[in-house]
């Protein structure tokens, strides 16, 4: 009896230090030329949203940071897409998850981008190596399902086979694929994204799996930002960032109110509430 209490307190203990003795990781070098100004889903203004095309007009606007969505094929192949359905962006139709990577080479997901058209579905890795080396990756994981939990393996297989380390953060609605990816390489910087959309199930409408999952950042739909959030992410000491942001006159307050980067669909609209806010914070 006593050695079954032993494991008991033992089991216990390691449960309390998990949940709630954890620490992030430190980004603040993502951070060191002040806040991130990430392109969302590259330049969806200028370009087809995650295409090449879109995320090279955000390095030509001058981010330094992408935020682009991705999904794993039938035969795992991680390709760049918000969508697993093909109808809303694209020529194609079905689903990504259900088909192989031949399958969707032949889709134009430029359709609504005449100029740019045809511009193919592209892997991840070809849009690691369309952007310079010093351009920041916020890879958001898209799942299917709740066990849906291949995608996580092969976007850690790719940061480890390229050695994107210090240049890559994993982000995700869901909470076991940020979990996963902290399972199967430590150092990759991961972000827990936080809404509080009807179209996301109700369990995940509120960070409930941080001290589970242990993400470095908060990703939060902007309206979401308030002193609770802003308290819960200081005393863990994560960052945050908030989405998607199209207006300036939010982004500069978000950035007064504490937010350590902005996802939006203008660039130069971020740019000037960066430049607006620190020259505040200057005078201040």
């Amino acid at each position: 009896m006593a050695s079954v209490a032993l494991i008991i307190i033992f089991i216990t203990a390691m449960a309390i230090k998990h949940l709630f003795f954890w620490h992030p990781m430190d980004v603040s070098h993502l951070y060191a030329d002040g806040p991130l100004k990430m392109g969302h889903r590259g330049s969806p203004m200028a370009a087809p949203e995650n295409t090449l095309p879109s995320y090279r007009q955000a390095v030509k606007a001058g981010l330094k940071s992408i935020e682009m969505d991705v999904i794993a094929t039938k035969d795992g192949y991680v390709v760049c897409s918000h969508n697993h359905d093909l109808e809303r962006e694209t020529d194609g139709f079905g689903y990504i998850h259900k088909m192989t990577l031949d399958e969707l080479r032949s889709i134009d997901a430029g359709i609504k981008f005449p100029q740019f058209s045809p511009s193919k579905i592209p892997l991840l890795e070809e849009a690691v190596e369309a952007v310079p080396d010093d351009v920041l990756l916020n890879i958001e994981i898209k799942a299917s399902g709740a066990l849906d939990l291949g995608a996580a393996r092969y976007v850690a297989d790719i940061i480890r086979r390229r050695n994107l380390y210090g240049r890559v953060m994993v982000s995700s609605f869901h909470p076991l694929v940020i979990g996963r990816i902290k399972i199967l390489d430590s150092r990759v910087p991961t972000a827990y994204i936080w809404t509080d959309d009807n179209t996301v199930p109700k369990i995940l409408r509120k960070p409930r799996f941080i001290n589970l999952v242990h993400p470095d950042m908060l990703n939060l739909e902007a309206h979401l930002l308030d002193d609770y959030t802003l308290t819960l992410a200081h005393r863990k000491g994560m960052k945050i960032n908030t989405w998607t942001v199209n207006s300036q006159p939010a982004m500069e307050w978000l950035l007064r109110k504490g937010a350590d980067g902005i996802i939006s669909n203008y660039p130069e609209l971020m740019h000037s509430a960066v430049r607006k806010t620190a020259g505040t914070n200057e005078t201040a």
